[in-house]
């Protein structure tokens, strides 16, 4: 017995080593895998680095290839032109000496009174002449349309140079063609490339609207340039009047739009048609494409690779700047209901637009919109025209030239006016509301403060659309000033003030006239010089009574706009409703509109019935009781409008009476929930409270 177990005993043993054994070798296999692993990782983690690094040489290789230029910060103000700058302050790029211009172009150029070139204009000249595709960005206002018509016209003047016959003959097909989205810019860059060309090009512009002969004997006789609009041009081409072989060159004027999805099918069209006729003709010549816009959205630069060379050339003047609108343009923004904008239109134009003093351009949605306000009886009386894409075609080119000539100061427009048409001296833009997209807005507002002159561009929003006006403030720089509706002393003011500058122009000899006149009034009012010239003034300006009151906050006729302050901040406009309702019960809930938090939580304002605000000896009654600031609280009428909260179109009291409830109900625009006796059960939080039922009417 002691015998097995000793055998036992060792048997266990035994297998008790091979179990460790086994176990260590399996550890030790484990290893050998682990550290085969770590190796093949680090082996294949190299292998992603050499591909990494071949992937990013193979990435700078085409980097290389597309040369990219961008050229920050560089605000119009710096660049003025030379009549308000001190020539010799002019950088030695910007001078006209800069560029190897021939000498018909630069008599040209200064018989326009042009004395220096802007950025773009100097920057893009060279890779043009170089024969470099180019994508150029910049502001508008900063001479695009010269910076593509320079380089290609002086281009086309040297060919002329060497080899004149090739430039009279008859027939001869062009070598330039410039494509705009509208008719108004393409007859503008023809204008423009005409003035360039000397008399020693000939150019041309078709686009629809037009009969097609002048155009077709145009082409005839033989063309250096063409301008035109998409869909005419395919129809020129497609009757085989317009034959594109000889292209050295090929414009895009505002690409963003011309390569949008409204164009993208007449641009595919009609570059596949350059590219056909060129593969027919063994001797066709190359041509460079140049795009130009002053917004380029991301898909722009993928759109263009199938237009474009690898090696073009990006010129961008705008950069990573926040700012994307003209530098001298001041930006506001004004709340308004649309049934009060045709009301304080003809309002604004008079304030801000220097009546019909300056050009004020509006700009509408849609056509129908354009010819109602046509309409409207305070810009009727400036002289206001419509024009949009249902007018004929001879009317709009009437209508822009008398526009341009100062024969009427006031144009309602669609888009058709937004993009690339140079009006001088612009005083003023108004958005009747702000478009969905901020492209749209950089382009409409570019119409005024150009080529270094200042100008002012207001855009009227309701409470729904208040988060354009911040999409347009995040994605283009722009910096809003909230304005209100101009007061009525405003408008008397900015009368008596054009009413002054056309006094001053009365001639002297006709001063006798009046004398027993002026002698007559002086009397009436005893001497008093000062009071004589008021009553003069008032009736001059046809304001012989007292104008209704107008809010600041929603432009409403007879509503005052009332500002609460606070020592503290407040969580709510229910603080303030609490107080009124308590201690001035001749103030009904229905009296006032409107409850808007100010940005720093330390007061209100609301639109309160003229008829229940009285102001007597610098004292302030509401509903028939004197104001007395207490519990920390003051009250003014605001001349201007304090920073409010942001409301996002989603609280239903901001514009509305549909925010009262009993005691400690309220809506705050950032949104809350109601608490209190009058705050609805439904209220929300997060969307302001719902319309209260309880005691008060608050």
């Amino acid at each position: 017995m002691a015998k097995e177990k000793k055998e036992k005993k060792e048997k266990k043993e035994e297998e008790l080593k091979e179990k460790k054994e086994k176990k260590s070798s399996q550890a030790e296999n484990a290893d050998k895998d682990e550290r085969k692993s770590k190796k093949r990782k680090n082996e294949d983690s190299q292998d992603q680095v050499k591909e990494k690094k071949s992937k990013k040489s193979k990435v700078e290789d085409n980097v290389e290839k597309e040369k990219v230029i961008v050229v920050e910060d560089q605000h119009i103000d710096d660049y003025r032109p030379s009549a308000v700058k001190e020539e010799d302050n002019i950088p030695e790029s910007l001078r006209l000496e800069a560029l190897p211009l021939s000498a018909s172009t630069l008599k040209s150029l200064k018989e326009r009174n042009v004395k220096q070139f802007f950025p773009i204009q100097a920057a893009a000249f060279d890779h043009v002449m170089k024969g470099k595709d180019l994508l150029a960005r910049a502001r508008t206002g900063t001479g695009k349309t010269l910076a593509f018509s320079l380089p290609m016209v002086e281009s086309l003047k040297k060919q002329k140079a060497e080899n004149p016959k090739e430039f009279s003959k008859r027939g001869r097909y062009p070598r330039v063609l410039i494509m705009a989205p509208t008719r108004e810019l393409a007859i503008q860059v023809q204008k423009e490339m005409d003035q360039i060309c000397s008399g020693e090009l000939v150019s041309t512009c078709v686009y629809g609207g037009t009969g097609y002969d002048n155009q077709y004997y145009a082409m005839k006789d033989g063309l250096d340039l063409i301008v035109g609009t998409p869909g005419r041009l395919i129809d020129h081409i497609e009757r085989g009047n317009l034959k594109l072989k000889d292209l050295r060159f090929v414009c895009l004027d505002e690409a963003d739009q011309m390569l949008d999805i409204g164009f993208a099918e007449d641009m595919d069209k009609i570059l596949n048609l350059i590219n056909t006729q060129k593969a027919e003709e063994p001797n066709a010549p190359n041509h460079q494409v140049l795009l130009f816009s002053a917004t380029m959205p991301d898909w722009i630069k993928q759109a263009v690779e199938k237009y474009m060379k690898k090696d073009k050339v990006t010129l961008d003047l705008i950069g990573t700047n926040k700012q994307k609108t003209s530098a001298t343009v001041t930006h506001y923004s004004l709340p308004s209901r649309y049934q009060n904008r045709t009301d304080i239109l003809g309002d604004i134009v008079a304030v801000y637009g220097r009546g019909n003093s300056g050009r004020t351009i509006i700009f509408v949605e849609t056509k129908a919109e354009a010819s109602e306000l046509a309409m409207n009886e305070k810009l009727v009386a400036m002289g206001a025209q419509a024009l949009h894409g249902d007018i004929a075609q001879k009317q709009r080119e009437t209508t822009m030239q008398g526009f341009r000539e100062g024969k009427f100061t006031c144009l309602i427009t669609t888009n058709v006016c937004a993009r690339g048409v140079d009006i001088p001296e612009v005083d003023l833009v108004i958005n009747c509301e702000p478009p969905t997209d901020v492209e749209s807005y950089i382009h409409r507002s570019g119409r005024t403060g150009r080529a270094g002159k200042s100008g002012i561009c207001i855009t009227f929003y309701k409470q729904a659309q208040e988060y354009l006006i911040q999409n347009i403030t995040k994605r283009a720089g722009v910096d809003f000033i909230k304005i209100g509706a101009p007061q009525p002393a405003d408008i008397v003011s900015a009368r008596a003030s054009q009413n002054i500058e056309e006094l001053k122009l009365v001639d002297p000899a006709v001063f006798p006239y009046f004398t027993q006149a002026a002698t007559e009034l002086l009397k009436a009012f005893d001497g008093d010089a000062i009071k004589a010239l008021e009553c003069a003034m008032a009736m001059i300006c046809n304001t012989t009574k007292p104008l209704p009151s107008r809010s600041l906050l929603t432009a409403n006729n007879g509503y005052i706009t009332l500002l609460f302050k606070t020592e503290n901040s407040i969580r709510n406009v229910g603080y303030i409703k609490s107080i009124i309702q308590k201690s001035y019960p001749g103030l009904a809930y229905e009296d006032t509109i409107a409850w808007r938090m100010l940005a720093d939580y330390c007061g209100v304002v609301v639109d309160v019935n003229e008829e229940k605000v009285k102001v007597e000896d610098g004292s302030i009654y509401l509903g028939g009781k004197i104001w007395k600031d207490g519990k920390g609280v003051s009250l003014e009428i605001p001349k201007e409008l304090p920073e409010l909260q942001a409301n996002y179109g989603t609280q239903q009291s901001s514009y509305s009476n549909n925010s009262y409830g009993g005691r400690g109900g309220y809506s705050s625009s950032r949104g809350s929930r109601g608490t209190g006796r009058g705050a609805s059960r439904g209220a929300s939080r997060g969307r302001g409270s719902a319309r209260g039922r309880g005691r008060g009417g608050y």
